[in-house]
């Protein structure tokens, strides 16, 4: 899908194009124009991309070709109704024009000379919005799983990178987002070394697009791209919640799922992102401080309009002498365990003080094979969720 916008009022044009952008939908600077650059615009959509075929429109094409033409409606009422006609002569693309009602007289007059949809400028962000919802029905989009723990040490970024992997062997294309903003590790741990992070994407979030993003994502052997953290530590740099939205919806668009490792200070960015999850994992420790404040969280995950079905309880290094039972957890949280996952102390050094992920260099051991199961489970709940996934 390709988006061109035609517009003379600058600041209206901005707001299109972010609201584009927030979409994860590709929108590069060369597709906008003002008014006086319209036949150039209608010069660049020319055959091959109109298909010449009896009775197809540009939105028929094969291949993604699908192309929407937004005009933002000048001043004069009668050049607009030009421009749209001129459009419309040259073109069979949709084209969505945005201006002020004016009683319906605009509107109507605009819908006559060819309009698809007229948006009402004085309501644009949520007429906008609509409009993208019905161009914008993708059957697929990534299945998202956030991680996170009330408690420093639970094993979370070590559980990301493990999981990330095994999904990315299993279908190759696996997202991992480290929101540990203050400094994460899952650079670390896969032994990767990022030129940009997700600060660099917030220095200019405006100007944030498809290219930026790859520019700040690095590719593991296993085939997992990286968002990494920020390098610096501590780091002040702010995080722009808008930032991370985009940073996921076009990521969403490459890859099958996206493992977000969450910050378990739960800043507005990383609370927003565990809203928006498919599936969280709570990462815990068997002991009294670590159930307490899992406890804590669940709670406040609940308050937060953050659905219980899709919560899973995670606990970590499993076998620890003297640790709480699993009924003593259950309990406590009034919610089952999900996944037990075995300490293996060795394994665990060596990989994290070799930057290899463990599921990657013994997949027989006790550790892989648990997470193993939970990309399964998990790959299964993608499945029922979108069964053509």
């Amino acid at each position: 899908m390709r988006f061109y916008l035609v517009s003379d009022d600058d600041q209206v044009a901005t707001e299109i194009r972010s609201a584009i952008l927030d979409r994860g939908l590709e929108f590069p600077v060369a597709n906008q124009c003002r008014i006086a650059g319209v036949p150039s615009l209608l010069s660049q959509l020319a055959p091959p991309v109109i298909s010449s075929l009896p009775g197809w429109g540009a939105r028929d094409l094969p291949g993604g070709n699908e192309v929407t033409i937004l005009l933002v409606m000048p001043q004069d009422l009668e050049q607009g109704l030009q421009i749209i006609r001129q459009i419309r002569a040259a073109s069979s693309h949709r084209l969505l024009v945005v201006g002020e009602v004016h009683g319906g007289r605009s509107l109507l007059r605009a819908l006559r000379e060819g309009a698809t949809e007229y948006l009402d400028r004085m309501d644009l962000g949520n007429e906008l919005a609509s409009a993208l919802d019905r161009l914008d029905q993708r059957l697929q989009r990534a299945f998202s799983v956030g991680i996170c723990s009330a408690v420093g040490g639970a094993g979370c970024s070590l559980l990301a990178s493990n999981l990330a992997c095994e999904l990315a062997r299993c279908r190759k294309r696996c997202g991992l987002v480290d929101l540990k903003l203050e400094g994460g590790d899952l650079a670390s741990l896969l032994d990767l070394k990022p030129q940009y992070t997700l600060a660099d994407l917030n220095q200019n979030v405006d100007a944030f697009d498809s290219t930026v993003l790859k520019s700040c994502l690095t590719t593991h052997s296993s085939g997992v791209q990286l968002l990494a953290a920020s390098t610096q530590f501590p780091s002040f740099t702010p995080i722009d919640v808008r930032g991370v939205g985009r940073a996921f919806s076009m990521l969403g668009r490459q890859v099958d799922f996206i493992v977000a490792d969450l910050d378990r200070c739960l800043g507005q960015a990383t609370f927003a992102t565990a809203q928006a999850a498919d599936l969280v994992l709570c990462v815990m420790r068997l002991d009294f401080v670590s159930l307490r404040r899992t406890k804590l969280l669940l709670d406040f995950f609940l308050s937060g309009n953050v659905a219980q079905s899709k919560i899973r309880i995670v606990a970590n290094r499993q076998g620890l002498s003297g640790e709480i039972s699993i009924a003593q957890v259950e309990e406590t949280l009034r919610m089952k365990v999900h996944t037990q996952i075995p300490d293996d102390n060795k394994l665990i050094l060596r990989s994290i003080n070799n930057g290899e992920p463990a599921i990657l260099t013994a997949p027989s051991s006790k550790f892989s094979r648990r997470i193993q199961e939970l990309a399964a489970e998990i790959q299964t709940t993608a499945n029922q969720a979108q069964p053509d996934r």
